[in-house]
């Protein structure tokens, strides 16, 4: 179906307009969380590499302290794969709160920075300094804002 068409069907249907802007929302929400999982995956490959080195120089707790985090960073990964898909109105009459899609916005791009921060704490994991706790606060914040976004998407 090409957008002419498209538009053809915006002006003709009743309510197909709002129908589409939804669903792009709903498609653009997905994108975003889609890209969120992918670096969280990337997050895990570079712990991976550090946690082979523990596991060749057998620091059997560094290897444990890097499994938790790999489980916590898989955790919050899935939470985000399986969320609602975004914001829309469909049994509601009113209009898009352009207010809460702004709020969404910016918590989206806040996750972003979440996640940068979390693959620059594990960029400085290795054999001399291997302190999880810093990535695993990160991850904690993760989470934590993924929540507040999920809590204002439901509102």
């Amino acid at each position: 179906m090409t957008d002419s068409t498209l538009d053809s069907f915006t002006k003709l249907i009743p309510g197909f307009g709002s129908y589409k802007s939804e669903q792009k929302r709903r498609d653009d929400d997905v994108e975003a969380r889609k890209y969120l999982a992918d670096r969280l995956q990337e997050c895990k490959r570079d712990l991976q590499i550090v946690a082979t080195q523990f596991l060749d120089n057998g620091n059997f707790q560094a290897i444990t302290q890097a499994e938790k985090l790999r489980t916590a960073i898989e955790l919050a990964q899935s939470k985000i794969r399986a969320a609602v898909e975004g914001y829309s109105s469909w049994f509601e009459t009113s209009k898009v709160d352009e207010a809460k899609l702004k709020k969404v916005l910016d918590l989206d791009n806040d996750l972003v920075a979440v996640v940068d921060r979390l693959q620059h704490e594990i960029s400085l994991l290795s054999e001399d300094s291997f302190d999880v706790a810093s990535a695993t606060d990160v991850v904690s914040n993760l989470k934590e804002r993924f929540s507040r976004r999920a809590e204002l998407l439901a509102k």
